[in-house]
């Protein structure tokens, strides 16, 4: 039952990814070329934090280990963290975070204002989880080897056309 927590995060994240209409991209803190890349896109950015620092003015910048990405809370967002400070809350910890990337002095970003935006992953948690076909059903291995035509699968008929109903049959 420890993985029930991590699974209803996970659903939670896809489930706002499928509300957009489109796929959140899962990438992870130390992949800075592919963070640059989706500058002012919408993500869900993975990694262990280490190393967190709290500045003179009430900033919050929360590391990453092995990473130049971070977050950032203003300290006009902090009153939304009942439970602590993102610099306290998430230190050595494995968590996910969505957000739409920034660059900051040329290091990407993710500004973060609610403590909805992150999910807490267990240490032993596979994350990103693994891709789903649309059905809901995990997508096959991807099978490079070319099958003989007889196992191939026919296309499926498109349904035929009704023809049109003639109400004055009906109503008299």
């Amino acid at each position: 039952m420890k993985s029930f927590p991590f699974f209803l995060a996970v659903l939670v994240v896809l489930a706002r990814a499928a509300v957009s209409g489109e796929e959140t991209p899962f990438l992870a803190a130390s992949d800075s070329e592919g963070l640059l890349a989706r500058e002012g896109q919408r993500v869900v950015v993975h990694g262990e934090v280490s190393g967190s620092k709290k500045s003179s003015s009430g900033t919050n910048f929360v590391n990453f280990r092995n990473a130049e990405f971070f977050l950032v809370t203003f300290k006009s967002d902090l009153m939304r963290f009942s439970k602590g400070e993102p610099t306290d809350l998430y230190e050595g910890k494995r968590i996910a975070v969505e957000g739409t990337v920034s660059l900051h002095q040329g290091k990407p970003q993710i500004k973060l204002t609610d403590p909805k935006q992150v999910t807490l992953l267990a240490p032993d948690a596979v994350f990103p989880p693994p891709p789903e076909s649309k059905s809901g059903a995990p997508a096959p291995a991807n099978d490079m080897t070319e099958k003989p035509e007889a196992e191939k699968a026919p296309a499926p008929e498109a349904p035929k056309p009704k023809p049109p109903v003639d109400p004055s049959e009906f109503f008299k």
